[in-house]
């Protein structure tokens, strides 16, 4: 018992101090979308991200990527195909405290994956993680990994200003 109550006191110091500066934000992000297909070159996705963090740590954000560079596909009679992935994604975050700080999404995103002249969109639940740096009051760069869908993955650097 002594040990569950030092587990929860620790868990709950750490939330209360877990907050970097409350405040809004906005940056841009560059990644690697990487599909889970043999056929597929990966394209790279250049994107805008906004959101506000709360005092506690949590916070949301918005997300718009695109492709800035297509990859290519493979097609049946030999010949490449541009693919470009499209995203638009909101999430609810969490930063943890620090300089160097931990991030965690999770959220709702459309996506629109074209492949030549054929296009498909949908709608799904994502999730990321990753690291963060505060490089001065006012900027942060981030590594992130998201899961966009089961098959779709997005690798990126982010750099955001805050205000």
């Amino acid at each position: 018992m002594r040990k569950l109550a030092t587990g929860l006191a620790a868990l709950a110091l750490v939330c209360s101090s877990a907050a970097n500066a409350e405040g809004g934000y906005w940056g841009g992000t560059l990644g690697l979308m990487t599909v889970d297909a043999d056929i597929v070159d990966d394209p790279i996705n250049f994107g805008l991200r906004g959101g506000y963090t709360f005092a506690s740590g949590w916070g949301f954000e918005g997300e718009y990527t695109n492709s800035l560079i297509s990859g290519a596909a493979d097609v049946f009679d030999g010949r490449d195909v541009d693919v470009d992935i499209q995203t638009l994604g909101g999430y609810g975050t969490y930063r943890s405290f620090g300089d160097v700080y931990f991030k965690g999404r999770l959220g709702l995103i459309y996506e629109d994956v074209s492949i030549g002249g054929y296009s498909s969109d949908d709608t799904g639940i994502s999730l990321g993680g990753g690291i963060g740096l505060n490089l001065s009051p006012n900027t942060n760069v981030e590594f992130e990994y998201t899961m966009i869908e089961e098959d779709v993955n997005f690798w990126s650097g982010t750099m955001t200003l805050t205000f």
